[in-house]
């Protein structure tokens, strides 16, 4: 019999409410709970009902699902289906009731698992169970397995990260690193680019296990507000959980919150915070590394995990940290500077690729821009220029007056070169950023 604490009526009924209330919402919720996620009989044949419509092209809407459950012995009829459109909460839940329902059919799955394993052990007549008793310990494969069609590699960022693939993101402490991953993770959640790189919209998840609630947070809010997002971006972020993923529970609850939220990019930082082990130590790393491939292979998630550089410069750590991930990606700067330079010292999947982003931070916002290796003493680019000479042209103006007089570059590019050059000190801001949203004003440095 399930225990009642894995598994919650109220939500299951507040659940099927919703989506009758807004049929809507089932292509949000439905890569998140499969029909064996609903243990009451009557609600799961209503959510059975409801893909089958929408699989279709159909609404599933009250009267459809009515119209599909009537006469077919389901139990469902017309009294239970208008009860559900009066449970407690919003149609506006759904997505935070289907995370909720995944989180405790996973629970369920792992516990049925546990039980079978268990109850093999204690039947004399039967033998020693494998640990992964569910899956043959290997296949042996052929040459037409080999020759066979393989598929298209599912870039999350083009040419960088794909779907279940381990990134390790390294550098010096004030490299702006973290910067740069949750502004990643922000332009991916809202399907920006990341500098000048395609990105591929999906949910993200951001685990930082370093700065705190009160620091992520701030800086995700400049990040989202840097890529052009708002508050409806699906980016979520947790803070100093303490997940130590060199411990199997550790592993399987943060398995279960991917999941749950469905992201298919998750951002950890920093490694020597999701250890209890020892860096430095092989032995000790390694089992870090395994459970992070076990929760990409389980989760389909691309992974990222901020790591710090060593004295040297190199990584930090065993050479596990190496080895193990299936991109090392390199990010250094000084830091009194905007200037990042990237560079890929290993890409299973994709080519070896360096370049430099333009860190610009403004009074409520942080976003990375395109920029040149050689950014100090490079000439200026096309929109730079064009804020030069209409500034030089027409002296102080609003930021909106430049946006919209810009002809030899996008509206936003000038918007993004003026903070560039701000940056450089080559203009400065004439009014003072206290006065929150008022329209800034320009000049150029006397």
């Amino acid at each position: 019999m399930t225990s009642d604490r894995l598994r919650s009526p109220e939500t299951e009924r507040a659940f099927i409410g919703s989506i009758l209330i807004d049929p809507g919402h089932l292509s949000d919720v439905a890569a998140l709970v499969k029909p064996e996620a609903i243990t009451d009989e009557r609600l799961g044949k209503i959510y059975q009902a409801s893909l089958e419509i929408s699989a279709r092209g159909g609404i599933p809407d009250y009267q459809t699902i009515a119209n599909e459950l009537s006469g077919n012995g389901h139990g469902v009829d017309d009294a239970f289906l208008g009860s559900l459109l009066t449970e407690p909460g919003t149609s506006q839940n759904a997505v935070e009731y289907a995370r909720h329902l995944a989180k405790l059919a996973y629970r369920r799955s792992k516990r049925a698992e546990h039980l079978a394993t268990a109850n093999q052990f204690n039947n004399l007549d039967l033998p020693i169970p494998d640990d992964e008793a569910s899956r043959p310990r290997y296949i042996v494969h052929n040459a037409a397995d080999a020759l066979a069609p393989r598929p298209a590699v599912k870039w999350i960022v083009e040419g960088l990260i794909y779907e279940k693939s381990i990134t390790v993101m390294y550098g010096d402490g004030g490299t702006k690193k973290t910067w740069a991953g949750m502004y990643l993770a922000a332009c991916v959640s809202s399907g920006a680019a990341w500098g000048e790189i395609e990105t591929h919209k999906t949910r993200v998840l951001f685990v930082d296990e370093e700065n705190g609630e009160s620091e992520i947070s701030g800086r995700a809010a400049y990040c989202i507000r840097g890529a052009l997002a708002d508050e409806d971006t699906d980016l979520k972020y947790i803070s100093l959980a303490a997940f130590h993923l060199d411990d199997p529970k550790d592993e399987a609850i943060l398995t279960a919150e991917i999941l749950a939220q469905g992201a298919a990019l998750v951002v950890l930082d920093a490694l020597a915070d999701l250890m209890i082990g020892d860096e430095n130590s092989k032995q000790e790393t390694q089992p870090v590394f395994n459970a992070l491939r076990r929760i990409a292979e389980k989760t389909g998630a691309a992974i990222v995990v901020i790591h710090h550089a060593n004295k040297q410069g190199g990584h930090r750590g065993s050479s596990v940290i190496k080895d193990a991930p299936d991109i090392l990606l390199r990010v250094e700067s000084e830091p009194d500077s905007h200037l990042i330079e990237f560079r890929t010292e290993k890409n299973r999947k994709g080519p070896a690729i360096k370049w430099a982003m333009h860190a610009t931070w403004t009074e409520d916002r942080f976003y990375l821009s395109p920029a040149d290796v050689q950014e100090k003493t490079k000439s200026l680019s096309k929109s730079q220029q064009f804020i030069l000479d209409y500034l030089t042209e027409h002296g102080a103006s609003p930021l909106n007056e430049i946006m919209g007089a810009a002809d030899t570059c996008s509206p936003e590019a000038a918007r993004k070169a003026v903070y560039n050059l701000a940056s450089l000190k080559k203009i400065h801001r004439t009014n003072p950023e206290t006065l929150g949203r008022v329209m800034s004003i320009w000049e150029l440095e006397p």
